[in-house]
């Protein structure tokens, strides 16, 4: 994969060879890469890593200088583009109700008023109408979160012509058995796409039914309670989800919009800490199945896990990619997002 090195202003500075690369992309949170590059190759006002082999572009974050017996390089990494989002916050308080494709595009135009060169698409009104009420949260953790309930997902797209980073809303193709618009993608040791299974399915924190409490204090006589029962008339496991500080103020949304806004934080809490996790990995084998042309991040596909007799829908939530040697090795996940802390690159 060719790599163009680009200066703070992103304007090119020249393309560079490297040792290795990994470039790590992700549905409900941002990706983010790592590249050794020989010391003779590498520029020192490099800001972004672009390619146009990838929607993604890398934000050179840290640099390492290291040598060993086969010479010196830079170890460049960071997150990419999605995470300046979260450079944002969501203040003052933001209350908003519709298409959940125009609250997320909405957010972007507000809070992100200083990003460079970003500019916000056009809504295409996907996704169904939610109410959300927000105050504080990272602003890229919002969206994602709020997104995610619908199998959703937000990007930076860069167009490189134009110089302009497009913020726009999207969805993976469904490529399942179950449609008949696309072709399908199956996934199966049977079918030798894949190897190195490693299957994790956890019901421990698992909750079907939500007692969702806004408005203040019960002391205060005036609490609003929402109640999101995921049960199907089944067993019920219960949970308590305080949303206190979020408060109804009827000169800006209705009751009922209010409510609705208590019903979106609580599918979101509920997906964050009470979900059941099905997380799966495998290193796909290049048969069959060609990356990017059958199958790509977000997508909608169907695993087969012969040995546990279970055939599986899920998306493609994370898709690791290596560069090493003349090498180029893809790994993926499937499922659920398991919990992960940001850290600092």
């Amino acid at each position: 994969m060719q790599l163009l090195a680009l200066d703070e202003e992103f304007n090119p500075i020249g393309y560079f060879g490297y040792i290795n690369l990994q470039w790590i992309r992700r549905y409900y949170e941002p990706g983010e890469f790592s590249v050794q590059i020989p010391i003779e190759m590498y520029m020192s006002d490099m800001k972004y890593i672009y390619t146009n082999e990838r929607p993604e572009v890398g934000m050179v974050q840290k640099s390492e200088y290291q040598t060993n017996y086969q010479g010196a390089y830079m170890q460049v990494s960071g997150y990419f583009y999605e995470y300046k989002v979260n450079d944002k916050i969501i203040y003052p308080r933001y209350i908003k109700s519709g298409v959940i494709e125009d609250v997320a595009l909405d957010l972007a135009k507000k809070f992100c008023e200083d990003i460079p060169i970003l500019q916000i698409e056009a809504s295409k009104k996907r996704g169904e109408v939610i109410a959300i009420q927000s105050t504080g949260k990272n602003l890229a953790a919002q969206i994602y979160e709020m997104l995610q309930t619908q199998e959703m997902s937000f990007r930076t797209r860069y167009g490189y012509a134009e110089n302009k980073m497009y913020f726009e809303v999207w969805q993976g193709v469904d490529r399942t058995m179950q449609q008949s618009d696309n072709p399908f993608a199956i996934f199966s040791a049977q079918l030798r796409n894949i190897a190195n299974e490693k299957i994790v399915i956890d019901n421990s924190a698992f909750k079907n039914y939500a007692v969702v409490i806004g408005n203040g204090q019960y002391e205060d006589g005036e609490q609003v309670e929402v109640i999101i029962d995921q049960s199907d008339g089944g067993y019920r496991q219960k949970v308590y989800i305080d949303k206190t500080s979020m408060k109804y103020d009827e000169d800006k949304q209705s009751l009922e919009e209010f409510k609705e806004s208590l019903v979106q934080a609580g599918l979101e809490e509920m997906q964050k800490s009470y979900s059941q996790i099905v997380n799966i990995e495998v290193d796909t084998v290049d048969r069959g199945l060609k990356y990017l042309q059958d199958y790509d991040l977000g997508d909608k596909i169907e695993i087969v896990v012969d040995a546990l007799q279970e055939n599986l829908v899920t998306r493609i939530i994370e898709i690791d990619e290596v560069f090493k040697q003349g090498k180029h090795t893809v790994s993926l996940t499937f499922g659920t997002k398991v919990p992960r802390v940001y850290r600092r690159i």
